[in-house]
């Protein structure tokens, strides 16, 4: 199952997918997310992790330009809660090569990073050898 969210050009911004071999969730986030669109991808990660119960996400942010810091305070307060309660335990997070979405991660594991097994990577694989490791 697989799922993709269009911002108002008409362009993917965020594909979400279930990785039965691996049972995990994939989000693949691509562009400049202004806050409302981070939003907007987290509750659909939400949802699909309702409908696709499992407790490893994988979250890549490789193709992300710029920052999206400010949608950390939100994905604390309302984002992580939400995933707790639907059995996610680790979370990868694969930084962006931009200073600026590397700084967004490292504040979001400030955040969150007690309630949860987060880890950022640089290198997909890695970040896939960390998950299947639990």
């Amino acid at each position: 199952m697989k799922k993709s969210l269009v911002n108002a050009f008409d362009k993917v911004f965020l594909t979400i997918e279930f990785d039965a071999a691996n049972q995990w969730i994939y989000n693949n986030w691509v562009g400049v997310l202004p806050t409302e669109k981070v939003i907007q991808g987290c509750q659909a990660t939400i949802d699909f992790l309702r409908e696709n119960p499992c407790a490893h996400m994988l979250n890549d942010n490789r193709e992300i330009i710029g920052s999206w810091s400010s949608a950390n305070e939100w994905i604390a307060e309302n984002w992580m809660p939400q995933a707790l309660a639907l059995g996610l335990k680790r979370f990868a997070h694969i930084v962006s090569p931009g200073i600026f979405g590397q700084a967004s991660a490292a504040e979001l594991v400030t955040r969150v990073g007690q309630n949860f097994e987060i880890r950022l990577f640089q290198d997909l694989e890695l970040a896939k050898a960390w998950l299947r490791s639990a």
